[in-house]
């Protein structure tokens, strides 16, 4: 199996980093499993410019980082994002990258297990979580976990052992997962809903001109029909 996991932070060795790399450590104990692990610092990754022309190409025309990442994401079995709160919501990397992801509309987590993983020193972390774990079960991901953490800055997330015991439970639960094909019956009713009734009508509603949206579901499996 194949997880890609996905560094949020600038920060390369803050507290995010950290856990994230704890998670890669622990889920290469399992030898079937392949990490691909990014930080988002190193990529370039552009503002979207709203032109929706990859609805119809199926690719963004900017020639930069976001589709090699989106691509890799398509091909995993699992998602781990972490981010730091800044402000009550995700880091400003993650929002551009989730702007230019092809995830919602072209169901990129589609069959896929994922996890959220928020640090924080104030407040503000659950908002976080909220907007990670509606990406995902809108995106058609078949589980979703998390791990919030409050700590402050500059500490070691792994010299609490709270903390470590998370991360080994968490992560044996979505090797678990990913290999024996569970699915978590909430997501999969609020996805069931989100992708009829507000994603697949607008879709279709718009004929040609989101071509590249109906080829990315013939080849993720996700029917053009309605309900």
């Amino acid at each position: 199996m194949k997880i890609t996991i996905i560094n949020a932070s600038f920060r390369k060795n803050g507290a995010t980093a950290k856990i994230l790399n704890e998670f890669a450590n622990q889920l290469r104990v399992h030898p079937d499993t392949d990490i691909d692990f990014f930080h988002l610092s190193d990529l370039k990754i552009e503002f979207c410019n709203g032109c929706c022309n990859c609805y119809k190409a199926g690719a963004c025309f900017l020639e930069d980082d976001a589709e090699m990442l989106s691509q890799a994401i398509s091909e995993s079995d699992g998602l781990i994002i972490g981010t730091p709160c800044y402000a009550s919501n995700v880091s400003g990397q993650l929002k551009t990258f989730i702007d230019r992801g092809h995830f919602v509309i072209e169901q990129l987590l589609k069959d896929k297990h994922a996890i959220g993983i928020v640090t924080y020193e104030n407040a503000g972390a659950n908002a976080v979580y909220k907007a990670l774990k509606a990406l995902f079960v809108f995106s058609g991901a078949k589980t979703t976990d998390k791990l919030v953490f409050k700590i402050p800055f500059d500490s070691d997330p792994i010299t609490n052992k709270r903390m470590k015991d998370q991360i080994i439970k968490k992560a044996s639960k979505l090797h678990y997962s990913i290999k024996n094909k569970k699915t978590s019956l909430i997501s999969r009713i609020t996805h069931f809903f989100v992708l009829n009734f507000g994603v697949k009508p607008f879709v279709l509603n718009k004929g040609q001109a989101y071509q590249g949206v109906l080829q990315h579901w013939k080849e993720r499996g996700v029917s053009h029909k309605s309900v």
